[in-house]
């Protein structure tokens, strides 16, 4: 079959053609969203200048990963390093300023929970070129050279990495089960999955932080280079 002939017609639907706006349900769900808005709007911390995502090393992933490594030394987690992606940080800049519920929510909107993962130090190998043919992903605990697309001068804890040792790497459940090119991850020698939320952990360190008079300060420290 051939087509001959067509013709096509542009029409512009105004918004009050389809209805768009209901001012009962409006009213109706005020309420609602004034509470909802009044949470999030809560300021739970400051930073003292932007956050930026970047590679092989970003200021915005720097801070997640400590973050989320303070709340599992403070639940006695026996973590070594921590890894995220890129990808499961959805805002490029969190900007100097104040820090509320909103601002996390839109940071990791994600319904992520936590997961620990015990690893054979060959798959660690694994994982670590994964990272550096990624260029770079957000990490804590852990300290590597990317030159000519490979892992090089690889640290954790401050120890030089021992490809016979096993490793506990602290990371989502999206990246525990394989996403973003982790297949190092998804078969590991021990799993320990628990029930909380990556942004409700930031959330937690956060408000602690800033009870106690703290602000948040970009670090960037050479944990992942580049050659």
């Amino acid at each position: 079959m051939q087509v001959n002939y067509y013709q096509s017609q542009r029409v512009r639907l105004l918004a009050d053609t389809l209805q768009a706006e209901n001012a009962k349900a409006k009213a109706l769900i005020a309420p609602y969203k004034n509470k909802l808005d009044s949470q999030m709007n809560i300021r739970i911390m400051v930073a003292e200048a932007d956050f930026k995502k970047d590679n092989p090393e970003g200021t915005l992933g720097n801070m997640v990963c400590d973050l989320l490594m303070t709340y599992a030394q403070s639940q006695k987690m026996p973590a070594d390093f921590c890894v995220l992606n890129n990808g499961g940080l959805r805002i490029p800049t969190l900007y100097k300023g104040d820090i509320t519920v909103r601002t996390v929510f839109e940071l990791m909107p994600f319904e992520n929970s936590l997961v620990l993962v015990k690893v054979s130090g060959a798959n660690c190998a694994k994982l670590f070129a994964m990272i550096a043919e990624n260029d770079g992903v957000p990490v804590s605990g852990l300290r590597m050279e990317i030159s000519e697309g490979k892992a090089k001068e690889i640290m954790i804890q401050n120890q030089a990495f021992d490809p016979a040792k096993d490793y506990w790497i602290l990371t989502s459940d999206y990246i525990a089960n394989g996403g973003d090119k982790a297949d190092a991850l998804k078969n590991p020698i021990e799993r320990k999955d628990y029930p909380v939320l990556l942004r409700d952990i930031l959330m937690i360190e956060m408000k602690k932080k800033f009870y106690d008079g703290e602000t948040l300060v970009p670090v960037k420290d050479g944990r992942i280079t580049k050659k």
